[in-house]
């Protein structure tokens, strides 16, 4: 009887283990630079990289899915509307609340949302953030 409750057990740890990846390496793809962030998600993470603004105009940030295709390249402006981050500010957190393809957690707090799509991410996250979602 004692066998069978080990070997259940075991099996039961091995069924989680592949369950959850445990063990697994995130390799970086070849065209992904060697200062991205992996940042994890929920099943899957993505790699991030922001570069400073020079004279007052927004971050330009690259985000890459986990297999290398680019998935944002372009001006990312502060979900809290003030001046962008300083190159020295711009730590990207791997392992933010609510990590997604489509947005940057800093380690300072501050949130990075691309141009193209500020004002639908600006309400997503408000959401998020448990703040009072504005219409339209």
């Amino acid at each position: 009887m004692r066998t069978k409750i080990r070997w259940l057990v075991v099996l039961a740890l091995l069924a989680a283990c592949f369950a959850c990846s445990c063990g697994s390496k995130v390799v970086r793809p070849a065209n992904v630079p060697a200062d991205a962030v992996f940042v994890l998600g929920a099943k899957v993470g993505w790699w991030q990289e922001c570069t400073a603004s020079v004279g007052g105009q927004p971050v330009h940030c690259r985000i890459w899915n986990q297999g290398g295709l680019i998935l944002e390249d372009e001006a990312f402006l502060p979900y809290d509307g003030a001046a962008p981050p300083k190159a020295q500010d711009l730590k990207i957190d791997p392992n933010p609340p609510f990590s997604g393809p489509d947005r940057i957690y800093l380690t300072n707090g501050r949130i990075l949302l691309p141009e193209s799509r500020y004002n639908e991410l600006k309400r997503f996250v408000d959401g998020l953030e448990g703040k009072p979602v504005q219409p339209e």
